[in-house]
């Protein structure tokens, strides 16, 4: 529990100097998020997690889920941990008050994610697709769906899924093959099969609403003739021709099963407009996102919290003609330990920097100001940073949980190994880093010409003129090489975009960087040696920048390096 509080600690000195908080809390939509409100609401958290979260997480992972006849069933105390959870009102937490839901900010509900996520990451991806099914229905679904579906997603009776992949079709959406033939009551009749549906059944809920990407017969080929269906796993108390043909067997999250979904003229209902599914799902896809991101500030948060507890009481080493010393005094150690805790607050600072913004462009375009829209163009644009970055970045800072802990790390006594396999499918699904990268260059930066993307530099610019930190002195080079490199893909894509692919990731990972030099700044300036986990903060941050110029550098040099083939035999 020790560590969740300091997790807890952690989180409210980010909200407030990276969040902007009390900021956001000025803003109509959340004026009730007070600091009083937020505090006992992480205090709830911590509890929760370290109460039931916890022990779960290893019962959980040992025993795993198993399919059965009448379905999936979860490790044993899951279902009764889902109710407790949902009695708590924490489905509620990040949904419009119009719908019953508490109205938090996105900043607030990232927090609560990271305390449970880092506890137990099987069971928060249950409550994810929750609420971000929830916020999909309440953007593109009809009145009258949404009056049936809503209220059981705002109290956690009903859970949800997004079902997209198939066999043949992963992240090449364009290939899905499901179909979704109309009826005469204007419903729709589903049939195909679907991969890694995450949740796709179980017995934490009665009824599961599943949402997904399917082809109406005559529909345009590729991804602009998808739309998206809602299907109920029962219909008027029966099942409605959704079956699981089997349970992945995983490199880790044993406890949340992953699921080969058969539909079999299963009743759906359109959501939104045909043809426009993809549209229509962009709202929960961009919030799993974020959650992604959160997910990987979560692991290596508490991986590194538990690391540092684990070398300040372990004894090894030092004179034999003494007691052995704590391996924290020892200097390798010492520099995981540094290593693990810059990465760690550098991602929790990335996701709630971009869920400041989202809450931002929501605060104001509330009140008609239509700057909202450039926060919200911001927080897309560093979203498949944060997304890629922290989910592969968090399953490095495990892996060196796991080397400080020696040979213990790497047995299941301790949950580090545990960590490190659960995190580790976040840089595939949602979309994998490749992906995101493209996306990143191509329709992030490039889309309106960097205009955003050089309006992000113009903040960040701004921002490291105030305050001081080891960060400054790398600053201009970083910022100039970012400026030099986005010129020159611009100039590149107009002549051959299909040129762009190569250097994607290393863009990225500049750009990823850059964020880190801002929110390092941001951190090192707004911490205080005199408080203990603030100075070790400085120390790690004044480690950590000392890197700086030489990754930006490497980055930059693999941008318009050309990728050559990889041959092989035929």
């Amino acid at each position: 529990m020790s560590y969740l509080r300091e997790q807890s600690e952690g989180l409210l000195f980010q909200l407030h100097h990276i969040a902007q908080l009390d900021e956001l809390c000025e803003l109509a939509p959340f004026t009730h998020a007070d600091q009083d409100t937020v505090t006992a609401l992480l205090e709830t958290a911590a509890d929760f997690a370290a109460d039931q979260l916890l022990p779960l997480a290893a019962s959980g992972d040992r025993e795993g889920c198993q399919l059965h006849s009448t379905g999936v069933r979860l490790p044993a105390g899951t279902a009764q941990i889902y109710r407790d959870w949902c009695e708590l009102g924490f489905p509620s937490l990040g949904l419009p008050m119009e719908i019953d839901g508490l109205g938090l900010p996105r900043v607030v509900v990232s927090a609560v994610q990271e305390l449970c996520d880092g506890a137990n990451l099987a069971f928060g991806m249950l409550c994810i697709n929750l609420r971000c099914a929830a916020l999909a229905i309440l953007k593109s679904a009809n009145a009258s769906q949404q009056a049936r579906w809503l209220s059981g997603l705002v109290t956690g009776n009903i859970s949800s899924t997004i079902v997209i992949s198939e066999s043949q079709a992963g992240s090449d959406v364009g290939r899905i093959s499901t179909t979704a033939q109309p009826q005469a009551d204007g419903s729709y009749q589903l049939n195909g099969s679907k991969i890694w549906i995450s949740y796709g059944d179980h017995d934490a809920t009665t009824d599961i609403l599943h949402l997904v990407l399917a082809r109406i017969p005559g529909a345009d080929i590729g991804s602009r003739g998808l739309s998206l269906f809602a299907v109920p796993k029962t219909l008027a108390g029966a099942s409605n021709g959704v079956s699981v043909l089997r349970l992945e067997h995983k490199m880790g999250l044993h406890a949340s099963p992953t699921c080969v979904l058969e539909f079999n003229a299963a009743h759906g209902e359109l959501i939104g407009e045909q043809g426009k599914g993809l549209q229509a799902l962009f709202v929960m896809m961009n919030n799993m996102r974020l959650a992604v991101a959160v997910q990987g500030a979560a692991i290596a948060n508490a991986a590194t919290l538990q690391a540092i507890a684990y070398a300040a009481e372990r004894p090894q080493g030092g004179s034999p003609l003494a007691p052995a010393i704590n391996i924290i005094e020892h200097a390798d150690v010492r520099r995981m330990l540094l290593e693990m805790t810059a990465e760690s607050e550098l991602m929790r600072a990335l996701s709630l920097r971009i869920a400041s913004f989202l809450d931002k462009g929501e605060g104001l375009a509330a009140a008609g100001d239509a700057e909202g829209q450039q926060w919200q163009n911001l927080a897309e644009l560093m979203l498949p940073v944060a997304k890629t970055y922290n989910a592969e970045t968090a399953f490095t800072v495990a892996n060196l949980g796991i080397q400080v802990m020696g040979g213990y790390g790497y047995t299941n006594d301790y949950p580090m190994e545990r960590m490190a396999r659960d995190i580790r499918v976040a840089a595939i699904y949602e979309g994998t880093s490749g992906i995101q990268a493209m996306d990143f260059v191509k329709r992030k930066v490039l889309g309106d010409n960097a205009a955003t993307f050089n309006k992000l530099l113009l903040i960040i610019n701004e921002s490291m003129q105030a305050g001081t930190s080891p960060f400054q002195a790398c600053w201009t080079s970083v910022h100039d090489t970012l400026k030099t490199k986005t010129s020159s893909l611009l100039a590149k894509a107009k002549q051959e975009p299909k040129a762009l692919e190569g250097g994607a990731y290393a863009m990225l990972q500049l750009t990823a960087v850059a964020l880190h030099c801002w929110n390092g700044h941001s951190l090192f300036s707004a911490a205080s040696d005199a408080v203990p986990t603030q100075q070790r903060l400085r120390a790690a941050l004044a480690y950590f920048a000392a890197s700086v110029t030489v990754k930006a550098a490497l980055w930059a040099s693999r941008i318009e390096t050309e990728i050559p083939a990889v041959y092989y035999a035929k």
